[in-house]
């Protein structure tokens, strides 16, 4: 009896393991699940993904992409992921590097001709860990606006450096626009053709890119802000006759969806792009920004709040927002968030979800997305009054009130006067002769307000909100 007794305990044992590492399972994925469905219902859109230990937990869409035809987010939704390019651009110059082609040792000279002796000794290392001292962005530089390689170099090179090269950190587009020239140099490719050919299509990732997918264009999500439809990167590129501009290209604005670019981490993790060496090289914390934050190759590296290693990347350009977060240290943790409807609270649903997974007893935040429009002068309740106040001391409608006055009144916290005398003096200078269009109140007392030029531009106020409202009707933020 004794000989079967212990073989019974240990199936009897790893069945009730098994059993409750299933209902585990299970409970999180409600949990995330309930939680992305109030989301939507509270008027979010955009798509998301969630895995462990190389398991989806989550994938799919929530809202709506395109709200003139209706047509609602799934997982094949592609969206703008932003600064998250430039992870494909480190991983690009790495590769390069594994086939002896160039060394993240290298300097400008190396690469380009004429180099201002103030950048002589800049390296590719340098640019990849924003610490070559390079301007963060081109004076007047949109992201759609059109400029050439040539036109690009000479103005980085006719640029002043920040500090000199590293000695400090500072965040830099141009940096990664440089790296991308160098790889199209050594490839005698165009940068998008060269990342097509050698990552996605070895990894399956049949959804990213600039302009090259054939994507079904009802898939790509239309970005919105403040009610209006900003429209789609694809939209704005064939403007530009399906050119990208030097000012985004490499550093930011690729397209994708969740899965491809949970695709594009398990091709690295299996090193099926570059060896396991230089793929440790992604994540190591090269370049100090702030205590316990670096910046590695293409990525961010800091703990999280559970003092284990947190690697991540977003990307933002006002309207559209991506985030990715790797978790390698706690199941191997994956959340990727993509949206095209940017608010308050609506970044924080990855960070979000990542508290949830992690504290069952966690409470996430909901962003309320779901809106009111008020046209000019009208006043349904007392944060309306105010705004409309705010609004007649800013557009010099009301000679008698003054700013000091209205922030006495209005701002209880003195600590935050200095930072809103210069939010209103350099938002006065801006839309001098502007008139007020509508304010849209959201359901968590923030409020985006819009503003008409004399020639019938209209803009908002300030990206992200403009004010936000405690429950006794006093300003508690504002701007950002």
């Amino acid at each position: 009896m004794k000989k079967i007794l212990f073989p019974v305990i240990v199936i009897i044992s790893l069945f009730t393991s098994c059993k409750e590492t299933n209902q585990d399972e299970n409970i999180l994925k409600n949990r995330i699940k309930s939680y992305l469905r109030e989301c939507e219902e509270n008027g979010v859109s955009g798509s998301i993904l969630v895995a462990q230990e190389e398991e989806i937990l989550y994938s799919g869409g929530l809202g709506i992409s395109d709200r003139k035809k209706k047509t609602p987010t799934n997982e094949e939704t592609v969206f703008t992921i932003g600064s998250i390019t430039k992870q494909f651009t480190a991983t690009a110059i790495l590769k390069l590097q594994e086939e002896g082609k160039l060394s993240v040792k290298d300097s400008l000279p190396s690469f380009f001709d004429n180099v201002p002796v103030d950048k002589k000794k800049i390296t590719i290392h340098q640019l990849l860990t924003h610490a070559s001292g390079i301007l963060g962005n081109l004076p007047g530089g949109g992201d759609f606006t059109p400029i050439g390689k040539e036109e690009f170099l000479t103005k980085v090179f006719h640029s002043t450096l920040d500090f000199t090269p590293g000695s400090s950190y500072n965040y830099s587009n141009v940096g990664y626009t440089l790296l991308t020239i160098i790889i199209e140099r050594i490839t005698q490719q165009d940068y998008e053709v060269y990342l097509n050919e050698v990552f996605f299509k070895k990894a399956g990732m049949e959804n990213t890119g600039y302009i090259l997918p054939n994507w079904n264009k009802n898939n790509i999500s239309r970005a919105y802000k403040c009610e209006e439809d900003r429209g789609t990167h694809l939209e704005k590129w064939k403007i530009n006759s399906n050119k990208i501009s030097y000012h985004q290209k490499g550093n930011g604005g690729i397209l994708s969806t969740p899965l491809d670019m949970y695709k594009w981490y398990t091709a690295l993790k299996e090193h099926k792009f570059i060896n396991e060496e230089s793929t440790t090289l992604l994540t190591e914390p090269h370049s100090l920004i702030n205590k316990g934050e670096y910046y590695g190759y293409g990525w961010f590296i800091f703990n999280s709040d559970r003092n284990t290693k947190r690697i991540a990347h977003s990307g933002y350009n006002g309207v559209n927002y991506s985030n990715f977060i790797r978790l390698p240290e706690e199941k191997n943790t994956v959340i990727i968030y993509m949206t095209s409807l940017v608010r308050y609270d609506t970044r924080r649903i990855g960070r979000e979800i990542e508290k949830l997974i992690f504290d069952e007893n966690y409470e996430p935040i909901v962003p309320k997305m779901n809106s009111t429009k008020y046209g000019a002068g009208e006043e349904p309740n007392k944060n309306m009054a105010v705004i409309n106040k705010f609004l007649s001391v800013l557009l010099k409608t009301d000679t008698m009130q003054t700013i000091e006055i209205f922030m006495k009144t209005h701002i209880p916290d003195i600590s935050k006067h200095t930072r809103f005398r210069d939010y209103f003096n350099a938002m006065q200078k801006e839309f001098t002769d502007y008139k007020l269009v509508y304010t849209l109140e959201y359901e968590d007392d923030t409020y985006d307000i819009l503003l008409e030029s004399k020639q019938g531009v209209i803009e908002e106020l300030t990206p992200c909100f403009d004010l936000k409202f405690n429950e006794q009707n006093q300003i508690t933020a504002f701007g950002w």
